[in-house]
C-alpha cells in the first residue's frame, strides 16, 4: 500500500505539464504572422474591405486576405478572415475555419486549459494584453477571435488626453 502511494506521489511530481500556458498567447501575439497592435500596412496579403461600426474604436476598418493569402491553418481551410484596425493598428482578428478537434487540442497544448463563458458559449484564454476566444460558428465551422486589450487602453489614453488638452486650453 505504501509503495502505491509513493509511486502516485512521485509520478504526479515527475511528469511535467505539456501545456505552455497563456504566456505563449502573449508571445505569439496574434494569428500566424498577423500581430496585434501592429500596423496593417505591414501585411501585403491583406486588403481594405470596408469601414465598420464599433462602440470603442470609432472609424474602425476591416481588412480581408488577398487571393492566395491566409488560406489554411495546416490542412484546415480558412473560410473567413477579418482583421479589424483602429488608426491603422490591429485590434481584432477573426478566423472562421472547419471544425477539427485537433485545432482545440493544439490550443490546449500551446496555451493550457481554457476558461469557458456560459454567456457566449465559447472557450477562451486571456492575458493582460489579449484574449483568444474559440467557439462554434455553425455546424461545421468554428470561429477564433483575437482581441487586443492594449488597443482598448490606447483609446482610453487618447480620450484622457483630449480632456487634458481641453482643460489646458482654458
Amino acid at each position: 500500500m505504501v509503495k502505491i502511494i509513493v509511486f502516485a506521489l512521485v509520478s504526479s511530481v515527475a511528469v511535467p505539464s505539456i501545456a505552455q500556458g497563456v504566456e505563449e498567447l502573449d508571445r505569439r501575439n496574434g494569428f500566424k504572422d498577423i500581430k496585434m497592435t501592429s500596423a496593417i500596412s505591414s501585411y501585403e496579403g491583406l486588403e481594405f474591405k470596408k469601414e465598420v461600426s464599433h462602440d470603442i474604436f470609432i472609424g474602425a476598418k476591416m481588412y480581408v486576405p488577398k487571393k492566395e493569402h491566409y488560406e489554411r491553418i495546416g490542412n484546415l481551410k480558412i473560410h473567413d478572415l477579418q482583421v479589424m484596425t483602429y488608426k491603422d493598428s490591429i485590434y481584432e482578428i477573426r478566423v472562421v475555419t472547419e471544425k477539427d478537434p485537433n485545432l482545440y487540442k493544439g490550443f490546449k497544448k500551446a496555451f493550457g486549459e481554457p476558461s469557458y463563458s456560459y454567456g457566449s458559449k465559447n472557450y477562451y484564454w486571456t492575458t493582460d494584453n489579449l484574449t483568444l476566444s474559440y467557439g462554434s460558428h455553425s455546424k461545421s465551422k468554428i470561429e477564433m477571435i483575437y482581441f487586443s486589450h492594449l488597443m482598448v487602453k490606447r483609446v482610453k489614453e487618447e480620450k484622457k488626453q483630449v480632456v487634458e488638452d481641453i482643460v489646458n486650453d482654458f
